[in-house]
């Protein structure tokens, strides 16, 4: 009894970790970009609120500036545009455990506790000027925390995960 109050307890610890940033990174591989030098911004389709539309926009500018593109205010070689969306889901934390014999002699299982998270994708376009077409996109997924502080560490740390092996080395 105590070795399976133990099992459920560990079950129930787990699911409450907060699982880590899924990216997924995807490129033109025809795309030359050694010869994308300048970039703007387009308008999001879907601003963040408040303070956190800037906060993107400032780490994004950051990120590229590091890899060498230039802001500039007309004319760019490349188009920057993020969006990003917030997903409200539920799940089912444990349930279907059975404890053994109760009071009254049968087996008793463990109700399915509902759990209600929300977890916040930001995807970055980046799309060739002359052509318009998307030639670099970055996906970055993550469970949102009631800490404003962890957000904006998440946050940070997605842009910067996202933008790592920009520009693409391989052109195949």
């Amino acid at each position: 009894m105590t070795r399976t109050l133990a099992v459920v307890f560990l079950c129930l610890s787990l699911s409450t970790l907060t699982p880590a940033q899924h990216t997924k990174i995807e490129w033109d591989h025809d795309t030359d970009f050694a010869g994308l030098r300048t970039y703007a911004w387009q308008p999001s389709p879907s601003p963040a609120k408040g303070v956190w539309n800037q906060r993107i926009v400032d780490d994004i500018d950051k990120q590229l500036q590091a890899k060498g593109l230039a802001k500039v205010d007309s004319n760019p070689d490349v188009w920057v545009v993020y969006t990003r969306t917030i997903r409200k889901d539920q799940s089912d934390v444990g349930g279907g455990y059975v404890i053994g014999p109760s009071w009254g002699g049968s087996e008793s299982g463990v109700p399915a506790i509902p759990e209600t998270f929300e977890e916040g994708t930001l995807v970055v376009q980046i799309a060739a000027a002359k052509t318009k077409q998307v030639v670099w996109r970055g996906s970055a997924s993550r469970t949102l925390s009631d800490n404003n502080k962890k957000n904006l560490k998440n946050l940070d740390q997605a842009i910067a995960k996202l933008l790592e092996d920009y520009p693409p080395k391989d052109k195949k």
